[in-house]
């Protein structure tokens, strides 16, 4: 029987919590990123946890790899589904009560004007795609069954965090959260380089995001990953983290682009708000 676990996070919250502490760092899964990330994680994050007595342990530079958890999508989508079904079955007065995906994508398709305007539902149909059954080879997925996938997914926490905790003996591992944030962009698309969740995600394991610094007045941030049921320990040092750096940046949100963001020094267009062709005031480095 599961012993009765605490549901009062503060208690473990203490301004000197990585006192002690062993982290393990990882960049894995941060590729092809701008330089300032690396700059923020080693200069900011790593030099803090070290000043706070903190014992730094380079998972990379000790050859550990994570394992990819190839298998995460299939469990994903072939969820989904059933877990859909159960959401609409528990529905009333509403279009979609007792529906199922394909109802759901067959109600898009016919309100598209009004459901997709800007994004349309490739992941919906992906799963639709999916054939049922544990068992059965999916074509979409090079004939990868979900209980294979499933199997691939409990092997990468087996082999990756509990393996990286156990024998380097870590309280948690820390890496840099994901992508700067950025704006909404209904053309293009999600400007995304890059999350470390998943080594969390696939396994179902506790992660905690604390702000790490700033990217050109954006936030970054930093996650602490543990092994199943280390909340405790991962708040603590989370908190011992958010102590040392003081890295939150107070959210706001701006009429126009700032002109004091840390490391690019902006002017305005000396023409006044509006060009001599009436186009919008610009935003230009004082070096151009």
């Amino acid at each position: 029987m599961r012993a009765k676990r605490s549901t009062d996070a503060i208690q473990f919250v203490k301004p000197d919590g990585l006192r002690g502490a062993r982290i393990g760092i990882t960049r894995q899964g941060v590729d092809d990123v701008s330089t300032v990330v690396g700059a923020v994680f080693v200069d900011v994050a790593i030099a803090a946890m070290n000043k706070a007595g903190a014992t730094i342990v380079d998972l990379d530079g000790a050859g550990f790899t994570f394992p990819s958890g190839d298998g995460e999508f299939l469990v994903l989508l072939f969820e989904f589904v059933d877990d859909l079904r159960k959401y609409f079955a528990s529905r009333v007065g509403v279009p979609m009560a007792g529906a199922t995906l394909n109802d759901l994508i067959a109600f898009d398709n016919a309100n598209a004007a009004t459901e997709m305007p800007f994004f349309a539902q490739e992941l919906f149909d992906l799963a639709a795609a999916l054939e049922p059954g544990a068992d059965t080879p999916q074509p979409i997925f090079g004939g990868l069954t979900y209980n294979q996938a499933l199997q691939i997914d409990q092997d990468a926490g087996n082999n990756g965090i509990d393996k990286a905790v156990a024998t380097n003996h870590l309280d948690a591992i820390a890496t840099p959260t994901g992508t700067a944030a950025w704006t909404t962009d209904v053309i293009n698309g999600d400007h995304f380089e890059f999350a470390t969740s998943s080594l969390a995600a696939i396994v179902g394991y506790p992660i905690v995001n604390v702000p790490m610094g700033a990217m050109f007045g954006l936030p970054l941030g930093i996650s602490f990953i543990g092994r199943a049921f280390s909340e405790p320990t991962l708040i603590r040092v989370a908190a011992g983290f958010e102590h040392a750096t003081r890295a939150r940046i107070v959210p706001q949100l701006f009429q126009t682009l700032p002109l004091d963001l840390s490391g690019v020094p902006l002017a305005r267009s000396r023409r006044g708000d509006h060009g001599q062709h009436g186009e919008r005031r610009r935003w230009t480095p004082h070096s151009m």
